[in-house]
């Protein structure tokens, strides 16, 4: 079963950002199968609820990655 995970982005930090990159290694390192989906469109992101970006979507909730400073608490999010 693969975790998904929606990287919401202001239009000045599009696709292929470091946090993807992040996410990305964290989850191989743990052997968990993710996708991920970047979203940096106004009408898109606001359906989340939250114009605080960069934000991850896991498992319908909306989390501030600026919050996520540890590998440890985005592994909690990837585990839902």
């Amino acid at each position: 079963m693969s975790t998904d995970i929606k990287i919401l982005h202001s239009s000045c930090c599009a696709s292929g950002s470091p946090i993807k990159e992040r996410i990305e290694k964290i989850a191989a390192e743990n052997s968990i199968e993710i996708s991920i989906e970047e979203l940096s469109d106004i009408q898109e992101t606001a359906k989340y609820g939250t114009t605080t970006f960069p934000s991850l979507v896991a498992g319908g909730e909306v989390y501030d990655y600026r919050k996520l400073s540890t590998d440890k608490e985005i592994l909690s999010i990837l585990n839902q």
